[in-house]
């Protein structure tokens, strides 16, 4: 199962960094902590807004990549707000807070012994009462007066932003990276992070404040990756205060979800999807599954396995859009047998997270996993899926839905319903 932070992992790592020429006057020990600890029981978003799950790796003529080219602050920018946080004239966080818009949300923090004001673009409840973010301005005091020092943003809401130990762990499905203040400078202390290349193989890389991607080899690039989502899994979620609003779901619960197919064989797998999978998730006012289906084995009725990434997502309508409030993936195997009344799932293969996903996902999908590492993380073809099927939901249901929203992106028109032909595709 996808859990929102991966905590399942067990290694034994132990890395000193020493900060040269990083900082002048902190030696760190990044020392990792081996173990497990019971995971939260909640499964990962839609981390993550998808969107935010692409790279900026280039691929050289011999289709290999070139570690140096990929920088987090590429793909995981935190969203400008340079218009809406006005530190003008203010001499305490307290006045900056006092100029929030509504919809954005603060903390206070210390990272390495720094105070910090945490401006995210927005919050969502982690927990009944807590509310988390993904992003944030951070600003620190320097020479008495409150000053900007950096953007962060996670990878999704599957990856709030954390600390343990001081340091502030910001990453994703894909990503992980390990911060530090130390004399008014943000220092990256380490950041690690996997590209699958055509077969579906992980290709991990990892440096530190003081090295090079290219010191470290796959076995301790890979190791030191998973020690980072051990850390980030134990580290304590900042709790944002929301601005203008105390951040609780309002109005009515929309229609719940039913398949509008004429199938009853997918009308009982969307169904398993919304109650198996949405069940980790703080209520929203709908969750609608979004299954992006690899391939279908009817050769036994009373083992018929489908084999996809198994999406999940989380509404609430604001206005005429449905606006993202958690979600996440399953990939595996479903199976379904045949009854007297029709159709009933039997249970659900789902790939391991971290270091165990690729050995699982090829041992679960077989001679699909190609195919899987293909399609089924094909964000482009997810996401086509994904509208069109909300399309068909609010044309069903007779709703003014025009778009969806996923956290700290920009609004997604809906195409036309087309619920007649639409889901003969996802056989």
């Amino acid at each position: 199962m996808r859990m929102k932070l991966i905590v399942n992992i067990i290694t034994g790592l132990t890395v000193a960094s020493v900060l040269a020429g990083c900082s002048s006057t902190v030696t760190i020990n990044t020392n990792g902590q081996s173990g497990t600890e019971e995971a939260q029981e909640a499964p990962a978003a839609a981390e993550e807004s998808a969107k935010t799950e692409e790279n900026a790796e280039t691929e050289d003529s011999e289709g290999s990549y070139d570690p140096a080219s990929f920088n987090v602050s590429d793909v995981y920018e935190a969203p400008d707000q340079t218009d809406t946080i006005d530190i003008s004239g203010c001499d305490t966080f307290t006045q900056i807070v006092d100029k929030l818009p509504d919809g954005t949300g603060y903390a206070n923090a210390s990272i390495w012994d720094t105070d910090v004001l945490m401006v995210a673009s927005g919050t969502y409840e982690w927990e009944e009462g807590k509310h988390a973010a993904i992003d944030a301005q951070i600003f620190c005091y320097k020479d008495g007066v409150p000053t900007y020092l950096a953007s962060v943003c996670a990878g999704g809401t599957a990856y709030p932003l954390a600390i343990k130990d001081k340091y502030l762990y910001v990453g994703g499905n894909h990503f992980m990276t390990k911060y530090l203040i130390d004399e008014g400078s943000f220092i990256e202390v380490e950041e690690a992070y996997i590209k699958y290349d055509g077969n579906g193989n992980g290709i991990y890389y990892y440096k530190t404040c003081n090295s090079q991607f290219e010191d470290y080899d796959q076995a301790t690039a890979e190791s030191n990756f998973d020690q980072l989502l051990v850390e980030n899994g134990d580290a304590t979620i900042i709790e944002f205060q929301p601005v203008g609003q105390d951040g609780a779901t309002t109005g009515e619960a929309l229609p719940a979800y039913e398949y509008p197919g004429p199938e009853l064989f997918y009308s009982v797998l969307y169904q398993y999807m919304i109650d198996e999978f949405g069940q980790y998730y703080d209520k929203s006012q709908v969750c609608i599954p979004c299954p992006v289906i690899i391939a279908e084995d009817e050769s036994d009725r009373s083992d018929i396995r489908v084999y996809g990434n198994f999406w999940i997502f989380n509404y609430d309508l604001n206005g005429d859009i449905l606006e993202n409030t958690s979600g996440g993936s399953y990939p595996g195997c479903i199976h379904v047998k045949t009854t007297d009344a029709g159709y009933e799932v039997v249970s659900a293969d789902i790939v391991e997270d971290g270091s165990g996903y690729t050995d699982s996902a090829k041992k679960i999908f077989g001679k699909y996993y190609d195919k899987f590492t293909k399609e089924g993380e094909d964000e482009k073809l997810r996401e086509e899926t994904r509208a069109q099927i909300i399309a068909n939901y609010a044309a069903a249901n007779n709703l003014n839905i025009k778009a969806f929203q996923d956290y700290g992106w920009d609004p997604v028109p809906l195409p036309e319903e087309n619920i007649d032909s639409f889901y003969s595709i996802l056989d």
